[in-house]
């Protein structure tokens, strides 16, 4: 893709990705002809982000890889972009028109953005928190480091909530420490750079295999929360509602596919998670089939949860739900009954 006129952050970030390997990967082989959008037509540009490398991902990559989007006219540029705060930079500047993110960064801006939610993700959170094997209990982290990406995200949210809940406090007690991205906290985690780590299926499980210690998982702490979800503005949807709706159907098949055919779902994980351990693919599968729904609704308890919990911010200011979340996409397949017949 040319760089020519695209905002500065975005450059940062294509030139960052071509040089991971990570942008724009070619669809995979087994798209049926029957599948792409009728020869001749012209595929509208779409540019959707994901910021995090994990089976919250999926559904978006099959849809992408299995030629849903051109199904339905859009020419999809996948773009990973390890940064939620970075991903709605690059949607205010109109680099990005969609993303797959956590919502954390979408509630801290409000109201300076319009940044909407307009279909939920992963609807319940699944981070855990993992030490080295010293650290037996959560009171032995006290003068100790705690591995997030970055600030403002699902995975400092998840570690300050961890921390409250052990009557630890951030920078007195535990230092948090940003690291940048998934890989990274795996890595300083066996180098002792840090001593705790938040994270997520697949690199939980895999923490879990190597023997780091599980000091909280907060799937089970009885927390309503929108760990991720489907991202845009409201210029966006004033501008593009077509279009929006499109890639809300492709997205939705590409959903369907994860739930309804394993198989198809492992080959797109595998493209993605490379080199993943296959018992960690299964797990990371099984978990993640509970936790995304199959119709993308929005947890409306997990995004107060969102909002009541995002710090820095004053009660009086606070958004309702309903200022952060349009449905009407989802709604609309739903009266129609795509969901009915994708899943019948």
């Amino acid at each position: 893709m040319p760089l020519k006129g695209m905002s500065h952050c975005f450059k940062l970030a294509c030139i960052a990705l071509f040089s991971s390997g990570l942008f724009l990967q070619a669809p995979l082989k087994w798209a049926s002809a029957g599948q792409i959008a009728v020869a001749g037509k012209r595929l509208e540009e779409v540019h959707v982000a994901y910021a995090a490398v994990n089976a919250s991902a999926v559904p978006l990559w099959i849809a992408h890889e299995l030629g849903f989007f051109e199904k339905y006219g859009l020419r999809a540029h996948l773009i990973y972009i390890n940064s939620t705060s970075r991903v709605l930079a690059a949607m205010l500047a109109g680099d990005i028109h969609v993303a797959q993110s956590s919502v954390g960064a979408v509630v801290a801006a409000y109201p300076r953005s319009d940044a909407v939610v307009i279909g939920g993700g992963v609807n319940k959170i699944n981070v855990s928190i993992y030490s080295l094997p010293e650290i037996r209990e959560p009171r032995n982290l006290e003068g100790k480091k705690l591995g997030i990406t970055r600030f403002g995200g699902l995975y400092d949210f998840s570690a300050r909530y961890a921390l409250a809940k052990w009557k630890l406090e951030p920078a007195k007690d535990v230092v948090l420490i940003q690291v940048g991205d998934i890989p990274s906290l795996m890595l300083a985690l066996a180098a002792n750079a840090i001593q705790a780590a938040t994270l997520q299926p697949p690199s939980s499980i895999r923490a879990r295999q190597l023997g780091y210690r599980e000091l909280m998982d907060l799937s089970r702490a009885g927390l309503e929360y929108q760990t991720s979800a489907l991202i845009t503005t409201r210029s966006m949807i004033r501008k593009s509602p077509e279009k929006l709706g499109r890639f809300m159907r492709a997205f939705s098949e590409g959903l369907a596919v994860f739930h309804n055919q394993k198989e198809a779902a492992f080959k797109v994980m595998g493209k993605y998670l490379k080199g993943m351990d296959p018992r960690i693919l299964e797990e990371t599968y099984r978990e993640n089939t509970q936790w995304i729904p199959r119709v993308p609704y929005v947890n409306q308890a997990g995004m107060e949860t969102a909002i009541n919990l995002t710090p820095g911010m004053e009660q009086a200011s606070r958004p309702k739900v309903q200022d952060l979340v349009d449905e009407s996409f989802v709604k609309e397949l739903d009266q129609q009954g795509v969901y009915r017949f994708l899943y019948k």
